[in-house]
């Protein structure tokens, strides 16, 4: 039995400032040459701040905000500010979750 890894090592990094205007084709699967794994679209295991931010959203959205204004208000009263440190407002968070498809 082969390991599993938990993000598909055949994926370029994508900690890029603007998101692709193209997909990447004939990088999440190539017909015959790579394994099909189960984290196809990840590129690597996310990191602490990714993480934390995904379950402060979690706990959020159990909260029932709705409204990007909400959200952006609680994460800001968690302290769990953008990767600079700076608390954040509606366009940077809007931002951040269209560059990194969360």
């Amino acid at each position: 039995m082969q390991h599993i890894t938990d993000f598909n090592p055949w994926l370029p990094d994508t900690q890029q400032v603007s998101p692709a205007r193209e997909g990447g084709n004939g990088q999440i699967h190539q017909p015959g040459q790579f394994q099909n794994v189960i984290w196809q679209t990840r590129a690597r295991v996310p990191d602490g701040f990714e993480t934390a931010l995904v379950a402060a959203l979690e706990e959020i959205f159990e909260q029932g905000a709705e409204e990007l204004e909400q959200i952006v208000s609680a994460l800001n009263q968690r302290r769990l500010f953008d990767r600079s440190g700076q608390p954040w407002n509606e366009a940077a968070f809007r931002e951040f979750l269209h560059v990194n498809g969360f």
